[in-house]
């Protein structure tokens, strides 16, 4: 590729011999080979990639607010430049490399929010997931990452009727489709699809779920729903990812025996 193209706003590439992020800078950029700037002047400046989308509460193109910034070497004395970003509505932490495109900064030097640089990575990812259970409908696992989703976002009335709508949809998958999820749950049990050890669990979560759905002078806490979300989990993985990893392992053909002696 030749010459200079028009930028484009807010697009991510990536640095070396993939596409450069290039943000918010008006004028225009060219890539040259392996994808190297033909204009130093119109690479974006470190204080502008403080504008983006959070990857914890999906909130898009917010203002994060820089909490740290610093050149540090690995073992070998490789120069890595990372700073830390604040979600100003989530408090989720982000963490951003990047590399300068002019000079070099020692060790221990405070990148400027007016330093030329090209973003590397980011941590977490957008769209990463807080948990990863394996062989989950799709009505199901939508329903459980939503309500993930809208606890960041710092909703957990929502978050509490997400979980108890994935317990009624895996309930309807394993065959139980009760009325009221309180048969439901009575009726997983019974069919051994949930262990009796589990019913308080179910019902906790059950509790919550009635009680971000309706008017009540009960408030939900965050603490509350990250516990609801942890058991949610649990009983997702024994009601659908252990038997799908038993299914796969049963195609798989008999498991050599190892010789007697």
């Amino acid at each position: 590729m030749s010459g200079c193209a028009p930028r484009v706003r807010d697009r991510q590439v990536h640095w070396f011999r993939t596409v450069v992020v290039v943000r918010g800078v008006f004028g225009r950029v060219g890539l040259g080979i392996r994808g190297l700037p033909c204009s130093v002047s119109s690479m974006p400046k470190l204080g502008e990639l403080t504008y983006r989308d959070c990857p914890w509460c999906r909130a898009k193109l917010v203002s994060m607010s820089k909490k740290w910034s610093q050149t540090v070497a690995s073992a070998s004395g490789a120069l890595r430049r990372w700073m830390v970003l604040i979600c100003p509505r989530c408090a989720g932490a982000v963490l951003v490399e990047v590399q300068t495109v002019q000079g070099s900064l020692p060790v221990g030097s405070v990148l400027g929010d007016g330093l030329d640089v090209v973003e590397v990575r980011q941590v977490p990812i957008n769209g990463e997931q807080r948990f990863t259970i394996k062989h989950l409908p799709d009505d199901v696992a939508g329903f459980f990452n939503d309500a993930s989703v809208v606890l960041d976002a710092g909703v957990p009335d929502a978050a509490a009727v997400q979980l108890r709508r994935t317990i009624e949809a895996a309930a309807a998958h394993r065959g139980v489709k009760e009325g009221r999820l309180i048969d439901s749950i009575k009726k997983l049990i019974d069919q051994g699809a949930v262990t009796k050890e589990f019913e308080h669990v179910l019902h906790y979560v059950r509790k919550l779920g009635n009680i971000g759905a309706h008017y009540t002078d009960e408030k939900l806490s965050t603490e509350d729903i990250e516990r609801a979300l942890n058991f949610t989990a649990q009983l997702l993985r024994n009601l659908f990812e252990v038997p799908g990893e038993l299914a796969q392992l049963a195609n798989m053909g008999p498991v050599p025996t190892p010789d007697e002696g």
